[in-house]
């Protein structure tokens, strides 16, 4: 399963301007910037293949069942295929199994069901609160089969966060997009021919890594098919309309 973004937040800022929201609050927005997020830290496919594990009415043929966590992250030492999707089953409770190339290792990530969806998640971060809220509240009353999906992606975005421990870095990000200060890049470029090469070039580059090129922001991404680090270009805040004037605020 593919992540449409472009789509999923289409159709969350529409939703947005339908909810009845606090005035200077856009909790969806949140929510969009939070696939945003996904993608430019080099957690797509990981993402993609928990949204397949969710999607997965039956076990798939890569899942393995175990008694406990230990005996689960003890199997993650075996090769596995990084192009294929993999989950297991812990007691019961089904998890996808992540790869971090920052780290060289694998990971869990707990799987939630349908119903958990609908269900209160505990979160110290304020803005990602607000955006489970309204995401529970839309799911409530969205009818469209396209709306319905970008919502529960949204929401499984959000539970993908908190369950790989990504949350805090999250708040980071949020926290820079408030105060306007954009990290800086660890390298700029005037073209993308100057950051292909760096990129081919580097022994390993950081991954999730900001770099600019001819003023656009990009992050050191992972092509599955490929087994190389890309660069993908991550949005504008305008792109994003994540900036509104205080006036718009103040009417």
């Amino acid at each position: 399963m593919s992540l449409d973004i472009n789509a999923a937040c289409g159709a969350l800022q529409r939703l947005q301007e339908e909810l009845d929201s606090p005035p200077g609050t856009e909790p969806l927005k949140t929510a969009a910037l939070a696939l945003h997020f996904i993608w430019g830290s080099g957690h797509l496919y990981n993402f993609e293949d928990y949204l397949a594990c969710f999607n997965q009415v039956d076990a798939p043929p890569s899942s393995s069942s175990f008694d406990t966590r230990v005996q689960a992250e003890a199997s993650l030492q075996q090769p596995r295929d990084p192009r294929v999707a993999h989950s297991v089953t812990i007691a019961g409770t089904r998890y996808s199994v992540g790869y971090s190339l920052e780290r060289g290792t694998r990971f869990l990530v707990r799987v939630p069901d349908s119903a958990e969806l609908g269900t209160t998640l505990q979160t110290t971060t304020p803005l990602m609160s607000e955006a489970l809220a309204a995401l529970r509240k839309a799911r409530a009353h969205v009818h469209a089969p396209e709306d319905k999906e970008a919502v529960d992606t949204a929401l499984l975005a959000l539970q993908f966060l908190l369950e790989s421990g990504q949350s805090p870095i999250f708040k980071n990000f949020l926290g820079s997009l408030d105060s306007r200060a954009l990290p800086l890049p660890l390298c700029s470029f005037g073209t993308r021919q100057e950051a292909d090469l760096w990129l081919s070039s580097h022994p390993r580059p950081p991954h999730g890594a900001r770099v600019e090129i001819a003023g656009q922001r990009y992050s050191v991404g992972y092509s599955r098919d490929s087994g190389l680090r890309v660069l993908v270009r991550l949005p504008s805040l305008e792109e994003m309309d994540f900036t509104e004037s205080s006036e718009e605020h103040d009417e």
